[in-house]
């Protein structure tokens, strides 16, 4: 019998394309992450991943188990609601790592508005989630999307650096610095393929766990980050730079839903353009 966690590490290894993205997604360590998956080869007598150094890549029954286990996991959760004893409506919300939850706290606030006695958990990763605050370009097919907002990165550092009176910097002025990690970034690989292509030399002082201790460090001054710019701060000893680039690193964040009433479905959706107006006007 195939145990419900371990699918849940599966589809997170799936997903991230690689066993340490998977663990900083799940909150456990790569090992956890490594013997769930060894344990469903094993209980299936199938290989799921096909391993390199580059990362890991899934095998056709890796791409069978990835539909059918994110079809029984939904399907496990509202059955698990359906003979709950209550007119609660319980809505699991999964929400990216990455991305600051208080910057986007209205759109929770409007959902808690809404006329349904709805009751929203925090669920560990997406394929136990109704909805999400989510990057679109990491978010499942299953889900619909409303993009709510578009964010650029912006170079952290302290503001007794000798970058802190510039308006803006290029990618070339990267060369030689002391960066801080950001590994649960989702636009992480697209930072170094940029820095690559520039052939820019950076050096990685250590990881950040979240961007709380990231500002924290950079204070410090044991390095600089790429930050997104929902988490600018107002303090005195930091300063946020523009990178002058032909193609600006961004994100979209959007709402997504799946599976929901109809009436709710087209409430969450209306929240999520009603959000996107609002950061389109604090874009201004």
């Amino acid at each position: 019998m195939i145990e419900v966690k371990p699918l849940y590490y599966f589809l997170a290894a799936y997903e991230e394309g690689s066993i340490t993205a998977a663990a900083s997604r799940c909150f456990i360590a790569q090992p956890s992450i490594t013997h769930a998956i060894k344990t469903l080869e094993a209980s299936l007598g199938v290989t799921l991943f096909e391993r390199s150094k580059q990362g890991i890549k899934p095998t056709l029954d890796g791409n069978k188990l990835y539909k059918l286990a994110s079809d029984f996991l939904l399907q496990n959760q509202q059955m698990q609601q359906a003979f709950a004893p209550s007119n609660t409506i319980k809505i699991a919300m999964y929400i990216q790592p990455d991305i600051n939850i208080e910057f986007y706290s209205q759109i929770i606030k409007a959902i808690n508005r809404l006329p349904h006695n709805i009751e929203i958990s925090i669920a560990d990763s997406i394929e136990q989630a109704q909805i999400a605050i989510i990057d679109e370009e990491t978010a499942p097919s299953q889900f619909e999307l409303t993009i709510i907002n578009k964010e650029c990165y912006k170079l952290l550092v302290r503001s007794d650096h000798s970058f802190a009176k510039r308006k803006k910097v290029k990618i070339e002025d990267f060369e030689g610095l002391s960066f801080i990690e950001r590994p649960y970034c989702t636009k992480r690989k697209a930072f170094n393929r940029l820095i690559n292509a520039h052939n820019v030399s950076i050096t990685y002082q250590g990881k950040a766990t979240h961007d709380l201790q990231l500002h924290s460090i950079v204070k410090l001054g044991l390095g600089v980050a790429v930050i997104p710019e929902s988490y600018i701060i107002n303090d005195d000893q930091l300063t946020y730079l523009p990178v002058s680039l032909t193609q600006p690193i961004t994100r979209s964040i959007a709402l997504a839903y799946r599976k929901l009433p109809n009436d709710l479905m087209l409430a969450l959706k209306e929240i999520a353009l009603s959000q996107k107006e609002l950061y389109r006007h604090r874009q201004k």
